[in-house]
């Protein structure tokens, strides 16, 4: 048979999919199969690629090949591709990124910055001028560990070195931070001005490219950045012209400008304008800002409080009926996949074993930043429902990328002090669960009611603990009527 003939014939059997030229196409095919195929087509799949793995010398294969292999944990294997990988290209993109992978492991200062350079020695960005992105990753990464050991100059001029316009704040802003952290606003202030210019370059464009998308996703954050910062300096006029600006140039995006708008307001003597934007944050379950409300409505009142405590349950009421409203269109009835895996005690749960109870599982990972935002809110339904005997959270840890998870897990649970009953979706009591449950993106939650059908899914979730409070308790409510 021909070099690829193994690989075209397996795709050809294991998905019924015609075999297509390059690791673009092929990553298609895989993630076609791996997303939707039968147990017997992934299995047929990886043979075909561990065969293949062993004869082709084409470097785009052979890093294909890694991630897949990787992705269904087949650590063994996907060594034994790494291995051959930089055995034949060892100047090659996956010899650079086992450079770029050490660099992450190491603690002292001195070590990430002799690694760094042996990073651009040995791999030069002018020889890979497609890949900007990449470097501009260990950059970012080495200038913010330059700054949190105070080396502010040298971390400062390795910024210059960004490569990708439309990613470069991503390291700018963590500098920046760091900076305000350390009481230099001076010196903060800058980086978050020109993330915002380039922002405002890209959306002033009108590209459409995924590039341009990225960077004005980022825009409304630098604004509120830059905003608190003059805030915090007392520069409350020209905090409120910033952000009036920024609503106006992303008038579908003011909603996240709200917090700083509503301060900004406050502070310029704005108090019914001010009362209306905390108003309207108070609606989306931030209760954080009862505190201001009660004292903007006591001012607008001429120092009365009259009605207040109306006033609040009435926001309160209307937020419940528009959950209300949103569940009724969400609701589904659908069977359930059943599971065993372990938790963090090294204990077996059978998901047959929980019929008659309300279950809430959350599909997460350490790091899934969204995840770890809705934790302070799912705790607080924990707690609330905790001495409830019909009701069972199950926290199912999935897609994690370092060998060493468990531990992780343990103590990312540990230091927040949560009370979650984690489970471990890593194949060893079970084939993989996330994909039963036809999962694309986590935080991923679902509502199962006493007889095992599904009721509600959602994925993703809001980072407003006392929302999600009150959006899980209607939902565990309604699974318990069935």
């Amino acid at each position: 048979m021909k070099k690829n003939a193994i690989l075209a014939l397996a795709l050809l059997i294991a998905g019924g999919i015609s075999a297509q030229d390059g690791a673009n196409s092929k990553g298609k095919v895989f993630g076609e199969i791996f997303e939707k195929g039968t147990e017997a087509q992934k299995d047929s799949l990886v043979k075909a690629i561990v065969a293949d793995a062993k004869i082709t010398e084409k470097e785009e294969d052979l890093q294909l090949y890694y991630n897949f292999l990787n992705y269904r944990k087949q650590n063994a294997d996907a060594d034994a591709v790494e291995k051959r990988a930089l055995k034949l290209h060892p100047k090659g993109k996956m010899a650079r990124s086992r450079e770029i992978s050490k660099y992450y492991d190491l603690k002292d200062l001195k070590d990430k910055e002799k690694q760094y350079n042996a990073i651009l020695k040995k791999f030069p960005i002018s020889k890979f001028p497609e890949d900007g992105i990449v470097y501009d990753y260990v950059t970012a990464a080495f200038a913010r560990d330059l700054m949190k050991e105070g080396k502010k100059e040298q971390s400062l001029k390795l910024l210059d070195n960004m490569q990708e316009k439309f990613w470069r704040a991503q390291g700018y802003i963590p500098i920046a931070e760091e900076l305000l952290k350390q009481g230099d606003t001076t010196t903060a202030l800058p980086l978050i001005q020109k993330s915002i210019d380039d922002a405002l370059g890209f959306i002033n464009s009108n590209d459409q490219s995924n590039k341009a998308k990225f960077a004005g996703v980022g825009y409304p954050g630098y604004v509120q950045t830059y905003a608190a910062v003059l805030l915090a300096k007392g520069k409350y006029k020209e905090a409120l012209t910033y952000l009036e600006d920024a609503r106006k140039i992303v008038p579908e995006r003011a909603v996240e400008f709200a917090p700083g708008y509503a301060k900004a307001l406050q502070m310029t003597g704005r108090e019914l304008e001010a009362f209306n934007q905390y108003t309207s944050l108070y609606k989306t379950g931030q209760f954080g800002f009862h505190d201001v409300l009660k004292k903007l409505y006591q001012s607008l009142n001429k120092g009365s409080l009259t009605g207040f405590e109306g006033f609040i349950d009435q926001q309160k009421a209307e937020l419940n009926e528009n959950i209300k409203n949103h569940l009724a269109q969400i609701i589904i009835d659908k069977e359930t996949p059943s599971f065993k895996l372990r938790n963090l005690k090294g204990e077996v749960v059978d998901s047959k074993s929980l019929l008659g109870k309300v279950v809430v599982l959350d599909f997460w990972a350490t790091w899934c930043g969204p995840c770890i935002r809705s934790f302070p809110g799912m705790q607080k339904a924990v707690t609330k429902f905790e001495k409830d005997p019909d009701v069972v959270f199950l926290f199912i840890d999935t897609w994690e990328r370092d060998e060493d998870y468990e531990k992780k897990v343990n103590e990312f649970i540990d230091k927040n002090k949560y009370t979650f009953n984690v489970l471990f979706d890593d194949k060893k009591n079970d084939e993989e669960v996330a994909p039963k449950f036809g999962i694309k993106g986590i935080p991923a939650k679902f509502v199962i009611d006493k007889k095992g059908k599904t009721r509600f899914f959602l994925t993703g979730s809001s980072p407003y603990p006392d929302y999600i409070l009150m959006e899980l308790t209607q939902m565990i409510e309604r699974a318990k009527k069935g």
